[in-house]
């Protein structure tokens, strides 16, 4: 079995290996046409769990998700085409939970926004 017989599921639905009724575990992994990793990410009994790391085709980084039980959970991060950090903030239970701050390219904070169970509260 390769991680090409698995799709990505990010809604916190089980996902099988391809044709059977196996809940699947393992890492999955996509790649651009260049070859650079597209993603890359571990499933555990059929749901996503840890950080998930996605990319922009030419290999900087754009997206890092933490996943628990297939639901966002924890840290996550967005970044600038560049590489440099757009957006950083924490979710709980699948949703932005605390701070989630948004910089400028150059590195300087660009807003703020506190969240409480996905609501924004400031």
């Amino acid at each position: 079995m390769t991680t090409d017989d698995v799709e990505i599921n990010t809604d916190g639905e089980l996902e099988y290996v391809e044709g059977t009724n196996e809940l699947y575990t393992g890492k999955s992994e996509t790649h651009y046409d260049n070859g650079n990793l597209q993603h890359s990410g571990q499933y555990e009994n059929g749901l996503m769990e840890g950080v998930w790391k996605y990319f922009y085709e030419d290999g900087q980084p754009y997206l890092n998700m933490t996943y628990k039980l297939g639901i966002m959970n924890g840290l996550t991060e967005t970044f600038h085409q560049d590489g440099s950090l757009y957006l950083k903030g924490n979710s709980k239970n699948g949703k932005r939970d605390g701070m989630w701050t948004t910089y400028k390219p150059d590195g300087t904070i660009e807003s703020e926004e506190l969240f409480k169970e996905g609501v924004a509260v400031n």
